[in-house]
């Protein structure tokens, strides 16, 4: 099955008021026995006004000197996100990801900044869900939280380049396949 991961790094907690730096987008084909990377982009924004939070500044480490040589407007990042879409006809496909609801509330106030109408499909998978459901179902241990690093951590998956966005999501993918197995 396809599957869309995504992951954003943002300046804050707050799609109202803080802004989206990095959009990590990964094309899986995943079943219980195979995860197959089909493609992968990674979209950088540039904004007048970031209202960065010093913890979101300490969690992402971007260097925003760099980052604002390398980053798009809104609009354009919007247009390159649903090149991407459009580019593999995933419209359809499930989007995956972890505590995805706050990924989708900065896509969607990122998408709104751009004037444009995202592609993404509606319908979502949340690993943090399924790891609160394999532990309700004493598949997994309730001692272990739910941040993306301790399920990692849990299945033995480096998370060393965590905290950029497609590096994030490379890690979610392989945390969804190993949850695949235990079900």
């Amino acid at each position: 099955m396809k599957r869309l991961v995504i992951d954003t790094e943002t300046t804050g907690l707050s799609p109202y008021f803080n802004k989206t730096l990095t959009v990590g987008m990964l094309l899986i084909d995943i079943e219980k026995d195979f995860l197959n990377i089909l493609d992968q982009s990674h979209t950088f924004i540039k904004h007048d006004i970031y209202n960065h939070t010093s913890g979101a500044s300490r969690t992402h480490k971007i260097n925003m000197k760099v980052h604002e040589k390398i980053s798009v407007h809104p609009k354009i990042a919007c247009q390159q996100i649903n090149s991407f879409i459009l580019k593999n006809e995933i419209q359809e496909t499930t989007i995956l990801g972890h505590n995805i609801g706050f990924d989708k509330g900065f896509l969607n106030a990122l998408f709104d900044q751009g004037e444009s109408l995202a592609l993404f499909h509606h319908q979502s998978v949340d690993t943090l869900q399924i790891w609160r459901h394999l532990q309700k179902e004493n598949l997994v241990p309730e001692k272990i939280n739910g941040k993306l690093g301790s399920i990692a951590e849990f299945f033995d998956i480096n998370y060393t380049k965590a905290h950029d966005a497609l590096e994030d999501t490379k890690i979610t993918a392989k945390v969804y396949h190993e949850m695949l197995k235990l079900r």
